[in-house]
């Protein structure tokens, strides 16, 4: 991207960083999706920011994930848990009473530690990104990738790799719902 002067890469990435957050509060307040992406952090160890993204990539067109660059994007998403989200999210999770001002200032907190961890994805897909747009989401494309890399890699038992079709189904029929005119 160095045809980009700084200014226009600043200004990219604060659009992509504000459309990315938009649409994954949108995607994740579809009725499933939620319950789709804990499932993903909590029993497959993967990273809903990283879903969102794959899927946003997908919706939006932008062609920016590759079996080739999928490491770097994991790192990103790994050091962002450790260094900022999940010490967050500990602290959160102390706290049973979900109606208390210190529960709610520690999700407060968790969300904008994931905000940061999806700017820092957006910097990174902008240095990454291909000048291409692909039509649609071709079928989830960047998705599948996302997913089956995960799987591959960061799952060991063969019954929950054999879950990730009906993932890609399940986020897919969602995707359908909540933007048909995509």
């Amino acid at each position: 991207m160095a045809h980009l002067s700084q200014q226009s890469a600043v200004s990219l990435q604060t659009m992509w960083s504000d459309e990315f957050w938009t649409f994954a509060c949108h995607l994740y307040k579809q009725p499933g999706m939620q319950a789709i992406c804990l499932d993903f952090q909590d029993n497959y160890q993967g990273h809903v920011n990283g879903l969102l993204f794959a899927i946003w990539c997908d919706v939006t067109g932008h062609l920016v994930l590759s079996q080739q660059n999928l490491v770097q994007l994991t790192c990103i998403l790994e050091r962002s848990l450790a260094e900022d989200i999940a010490p967050i999210r500990q602290a959160r999770l102390i706290y049973t009473d979900k109606s208390s001002a210190a529960y709610q200032t520690a999700l407060t907190q968790e969300l904008a530690a994931e905000k940061r961890q999806q700017q820092a994805i957006i910097q990174w897909a902008i240095a990454q990104r291909a000048n291409t747009i692909i039509n649609r989401f071709d079928n989830l494309l960047q998705t599948r990738l996302y997913v089956h890399q995960h799987m591959t890699i960061g799952i060991a038992q063969p019954n929950l790799k054999m879950h990730t079709h009906a993932l890609i189904n399940d986020i897919d029929s969602i995707i359908q719902r909540a933007m048909p005119s995509v």
